[in-house]
C-alpha cells in the first residue's frame, strides 16, 4: 500500500527550473537549490496524510494532502497544501505541490524510496512573487 511509505523522515530538496547547464561547477548546482529541508509524515490513512516540512532556525510548514492511488503504470499521486506557522518566518506563507510516489524498479539494487513532483507559491511572501513554479524530490531518510 502506498500510505505504507509515507512513514518517517525525508530529506526535501526543491529546485529551480533552469535548463542551463551548471557544466560542472558545483557553485552554480547549488544556486539552484530553491529549498531544503527534513520532511516527516506524521500520520496518514488510505486517502489523507498530514506532515511537517521543516527547513530548520524555526522555519517550518504544516502539509496536508491527499492521496491518489496509483494502478498499473500510474504512480501514486500526493496533492498537498503547505501553509507557514503563525508567529514563525514562514506566517502566511502558503504552497502547493503535486508529487508522485516513483514505483521501485523490478531490478533495483537498494532502492531509496522517493517522491517527485512540482511546486508552486500559491501567495507572495516577502521579495517572492505568486506563482513561481519549482521542482522537488524527497528521498526516505529512515525513521
Amino acid at each position: 500500500m502506498p500510505n505504507a511509505v509515507l512513514k518517517g523522515n525525508w530529506t526535501y530538496r526543491s529546485f529551480i527550473n533552469d535548463p542551463k547547464p551548471v557544466g560542472g561547477d558545483p557553485a552554480k548546482a547549488l544556486d539552484l537549490i530553491f529549498g531544503e529541508g527534513q520532511l516527516r509524515f506524521t500520520s496518514s490513512d488510505d486517502r489523507i496524510f498530514k506532515a511537517v516540512l521543516d527547513f530548520g532556525g524555526g522555519a517550518a510548514m504544516d502539509l496536508f494532502g491527499t492521496i491518489v492511488n496509483g494502478s498499473g503504470v500510474s504512480p501514486t499521486v500526493l496533492i498537498i497544501t503547505g501553509t507557514g506557522r503563525e508567529n514563525t518566518s514562514t506566517a502566511k506563507w502558503v504552497y502547493q505541490y503535486q508529487g508522485y510516489v516513483v514505483p521501485d524498479w523490478a531490478e533495483g539494487v537498494n532502492q531509496v524510496p522517493a517522491i517527485v513532483g512540482t511546486v508552486i507559491r500559491t501567495i507572495p511572501h516577502g521579495s517572492g512573487k505568486a506563482g513561481v513554479v519549482v521542482s522537488f524530490v524527497a528521498v526516505a531518510a529512515g525513521s
